[in-house]
């Protein structure tokens, strides 16, 4: 199964995150912005510039407190929260351990566990490409992203254009410019072929993220209604 929903965290609350860090100082040689990369000269990206909306969200996972517990007392911090709680429930009911939840009810039980803390976060439904399934009716169509489905989502849009965590980007920020360019404001491509093509364009770098399962993710935002949260 390529498709499923999951709870990713929104971009103003990474970006801002970005800034606040100086996470990504290492990469800005200098005092201009490149592509969608967080930049103090830039709070928060306005207008029609691209907003990242795909897959590579820091999404909510599946963690019991017990979990985050034990996991912060061997050396690494970590922090569960009544959603997470309902997403490990799921996950041991289902036996689905993907970072993904099959049925809209579910996730549902999870987003109206968040409470207050939904103003950070929205509900998507992705599916790869060529997988079978419908989107959600109802569901707002955002884009394509270019990604690996499972595993920890990593995007090739999300870490060479908005938050380079991991194998970085240019630092003049003209390599992927054509490819930005194409971009639509949900910081994703129009359609599977765009996403295709710009694919193959970073993957013919030897220090981008290798890996085979990568493809076109269909991305959709999914707003709950409310009789269905509570359900």
């Amino acid at each position: 199964m390529a498709s499923g929903y999951l709870i990713a965290t929104r971009f103003d609350v990474l970006y801002a995150a970005g800034i606040q860090r100086r996470a990504y100082d290492n990469i800005l040689t200098d005092s201009s912005p490149i592509y969608g990369v967080p930049h103090e000269s830039l709070p928060l990206p306005g207008g029609t510039r691209p907003r990242y909306r795909g897959i590579d969200r820091q999404p909510l996972r599946a963690l019991t407190y017990e979990s985050a517990r034990l996991i912060t007392e061997a050396g690494v911090p970590c922090e569960a929260n009544d959603a997470t709680a309902v997403l490990d429930q799921i996950e041991v009911a289902t036996g689905r351990e993907d970072g993904w939840v099959t049925e809209r009810h579910s996730i549902y039980r999870a987003w109206d566990a968040l409470g207050e803390a939904q103003a950070e976060h929205e509900v998507i439904f992705a599916k790869e490409c060529e997988d079978i399934a419908h989107s959600p009716v109802g569901a707002e169509f955002l884009g394509c992203d270019t990604a690996y489905f499972v595993s920890d989502h990593f995007s090739c849009i999300c870490d060479a254009l908005f938050f380079p965590r991991w194998h970085g980007t240019d630092p003049e920020g003209t390599l992927f410019r054509p490819h930005f360019d194409k971009l639509n404001t949900n910081g994703l491509f129009d359609s599977n072929e765009a996403a295709l093509d710009y694919l193959r364009y970073y993957l013919s770098f030897d220090w981008t993220e290798r890996a085979d399962n990568f493809t076109s993710i269909e991305v959709y935002s999914v707003i709950p209604a409310a009789e269905e949260t509570h359900n």
